[in-house]
């Protein structure tokens, strides 16, 4: 049965330059005639199909282009750099349809750059819904997979399509891939997991690497929601930044259809008491909120920035901690068998950006020596803390529901 595809030239559009010769351009050698799959009679078929024998590893180097390494493919990757930086990387895999990524010049949102490319390369289809399938833990950082299912034309000759989608939000080499044909599931993960763990970067310059990181998942039973990845590095003038970024994916149709992304970074001295926090919230197009909280020489704090399109400034005082700050007042006491309660204020802007919220934490002994309930205002949720006095799993109520999130991959020690 025909199969619509989508074309390079839509994602060579999202980089938004002009379609100019490539920089570095190798020809690709197609796929053994006898590897190539028989076409499929069903959808059915198309979706169950997958390159049973093993894809050998290439190599991946030109002049100009900042990455190199082996990774899986049929036939010779081909490189083309855009004059914004962005490179192309096009892996044929012995299929109609190669896998195609994008590698970007500096750290990205993974759920707007997902929600970018969907948009450019079915922009003349009917999307009908989009999901996140799997996360996983790449080089320590997080890699979200997701799946897009659309249609093209009417009754009786529609035709149906599904692209898949990883985005790696790699702080030293951030990219998005994807495949635009039935089937080939685990395939395409074989293929992006080599890229992601296959190529190390060149530049010269290199981002400043956390003394510690974890990679967590968001989960409603057994459906990915998103991810969210912790970063600890030391501040020059002492004490410690933590860097959060989290990606969330409500599925379904364009209507429905939600990207979330939040970004916190907060700045402690050496006892974790708080010196500076930023928060920012994109949800699709729109800044949800973009506040930022700093410590003022008499020890108090002010508060200004945007929460839900209205102006929000404040000073007030009282000792903020953060979550290193947090997680040291844990270790040192609740894990330790010493107290019933810790008591600390925060400062949570989706709670309330102008005053400090208070947070409340208690053993659950009977479910383990680590365990514990967090009361954050209204609401109550379960934690499991690692030794160190950090989450690494969460329960959170949503409705008549629970969204679990847990750690799937550590680096260092915080």
């Amino acid at each position: 049965m025909p199969l619509p595809r989508l074309t390079l030239l839509s994602a060579v559009l999202l980089t938004g330059c002009a379609t100019s010769p490539a920089a570095n351009r190798t020809e690709s050698k197609p796929a053994p005639a006898a590897s190539a799959p028989a076409e499929p009679r069903t959808v059915r078929e198309a979706l169950a199909r997958e390159i049973t024998a093993p894809l050998p590893h290439k190599p991946v180097e030109a002049e100009g282009v900042l990455f190199r390494g082996k990774v899986l493919a049929a036939g010779t990757p081909e490189l083309m750099k855009r004059p914004n930086g962005v490179t192309i990387l096009t892996l044929p895999i012995g299929t109609s349809e190669p896998v195609t990524c994008l590698f970007y010049t500096s750290s990205i949102d993974a759920g707007a750059a997902v929600r970018s490319l969907l948009e450019s390369l079915l922009d003349d289809v009917t999307v009908e819904r989009v999901r996140a399938t799997d996360v996983k833990s790449f080089t320590g950082s997080p890699a979200m997979y997701l799946e897009g299912d659309y249609s093209r034309g009417a009754a009786p000759a529609v035709q149906v399509g599904r692209i898949k989608v990883m985005v790696h939000a790699d702080p030293v080499l951030p990219k998005t891939c994807f495949h635009n044909e039935l089937g080939y599931t685990k395939t395409f993960l074989d293929v992006t997991e080599s890229i992601a763990t296959g190529l190390t970067s060149t530049a010269r310059e290199q981002p400043v690497a956390p003394y510690y990181s974890d990679v967590q998942v968001m989960r409603l039973g057994d459906v990915p929601l998103g991810f969210q990845y912790t970063a600890l590095f030391g501040a020059k003038a002492g004490g410690s930044i933590l860097e959060v970024s989290t990606t969330m994916v409500r599925p379904g149709a364009p209507a429905q259809l939600q990207f979330q992304d939040t970004n916190i970074t907060e700045q402690a001295d050496i006892s974790g008491v708080l010196v500076a926090k930023s928060y920012s919230k994109r949800v699709n197009d729109t800044v949800a909120a973009n506040v930022r909280l700093r410590r003022e020489q008499n020890g108090s704090y002010g508060v200004s920035g945007q929460v839900a399109a209205k102006e929000v400034q404040a000073q007030f005082g009282g000792e903020l901690i953060g979550e290193v700050g947090l997680a040291a007042r844990l270790r040192e006491g609740l894990l330790k068998g010493q107290g019933d309660a810790l008591e600390a204020l925060l400062w949570v802007p989706p709670a309330d950006a102008s005053a400090p919220t208070k947070m409340v934490i208690r053993p659950r002994e009977e479910a383990g020596a680590r365990a514990a309930t967090m009361e954050l205002g209204p609401m109550s949720v379960k934690v499991e803390l690692d030794a160190h006095g950090f989450p690494q799993r969460t329960e959170i109520p949503s409705g008549s529901a629970t969204v679990v999130q847990e750690r799937l991959s550590q680096t260092g020690e915080p």
